[in-house]
C-alpha cells in the first residue's frame, strides 16, 4: 500500500511540474515580441565570446525563408542570420546596419531586426556602430518605431535603443540638452505629418528619454 501511494505521489508531482513548466512557457511567450516568434532550435552562436542566442523563425509576421529565399534582400543580412557574419568594429558592419532605413516596407522587418540583434549583442567598439542607423530608423519612420517598440511588452527594447542612441547616434555631443532634445523633435516630426498627438508626444518623451540616457553614461 505505501508503494502505491508513493508511485501515486511521484506522478502527482510529474504532472503538477510539467503543468508549471508549460504555464512558464506561456508566459514568457506573452512578453515575446509578436514581430518575432522564437524558436529555441535554432540559434546563433556567437564567434567571439561562445554565447549562444536563439533566433527567431518569424520576422514582420513572414517566415524567416522569405527573405533568406529572396534575391532582393542583401547577402550580409542573411549571412548574419546564418551566423557567417559577426558585426565587429568595420565598415562591412556599416553596410548591414544602413539597410534599416530601406524604403522597401517589405524587406525592412529583417533589416531592423539584424540593427535590434547588433544592438542586443553590443558591446565595446561594436557600441559605436549601432547608434547612428538606430535613430535614422527612428527619425524616417516614427509611428513604425514606436508600434515596433510596443511590441515589445517587457521595455526592454526601448531601453536598449535609446541607451545605445545617446551611446553613439548623435553628431554632436556638444550641444545644450535643450538643442538636442529640439533637434531630434524636429526631424522625427517632419516624417510624422499625419501623426496624432498621441505619437507627437512620445516623439517629445522619446527625445528627453535620449538626454536623460546621456546623462547617466557621462
Amino acid at each position: 500500500m505505501k508503494h502505491l501511494i508513493f508511485v501515486f505521489f511521484i506522478i502527482a508531482s510529474c504532472n503538477n511540474s510539467t503543468s508549471k513548466n508549460q504555464a512558464a512557457l506561456m508566459d514568457s511567450s506573452k512578453n515575446k515580441s509578436s514581430d518575432t516568434v522564437i524558436n529555441s532550435k535554432n540559434s546563433w552562436l556567437d564567434k567571439l565570446n561562445g554565447a549562444k542566442y536563439s533566433l527567431p523563425d518569424t520576422i514582420g509576421d513572414r517566415p524567416v525563408s522569405f527573405y533568406l529565399d529572396n534575391p532582393k534582400v542583401a547577402i550580409i543580412a542573411k549571412d548574419f542570420y546564418k551566423g557567417q557574419f559577426r558585426p565587429t568594429d568595420n565598415d562591412s558592419t556599416t553596410l548591414l546596419l544602413s539597410y534599416t532605413t530601406t524604403t522597401d516596407s517589405t524587406l525592412r522587418p529583417f533589416y531592423r531586426w539584424c540593427l535590434d540583434f547588433t544592438i542586443s549583442i553590443s558591446d565595446g567598439a561594436l557600441g559605436e556602430y549601432p547608434g547612428v542607423p538606430a535613430l535614422a530608423y527612428a527619425t524616417k519612420f516614427p509611428k513604425e518605431f514606436f508600434d515596433y517598440m510596443d511590441k515589445d511588452t517587457s521595455g526592454q527594447r526601448y531601453i536598449k535603443w535609446t541607451e545605445i542612441i545617446a551611446y553613439s547616434g548623435l553628431v554632436n555631443y556638444n550641444k545644450k540638452e535643450s538643442e538636442i532634445e529640439s533637434d531630434i523633435v524636429g526631424k522625427m516630426q517632419n516624417h510624422c505629418y499625419f501623426c496624432g498627438g498621441e505619437t507627437k508626444s512620445r516623439i517629445v518623451t522619446f527625445a528627453q528619454d535620449i538626454t536623460k540616457a546621456i546623462k547617466l553614461q557621462d
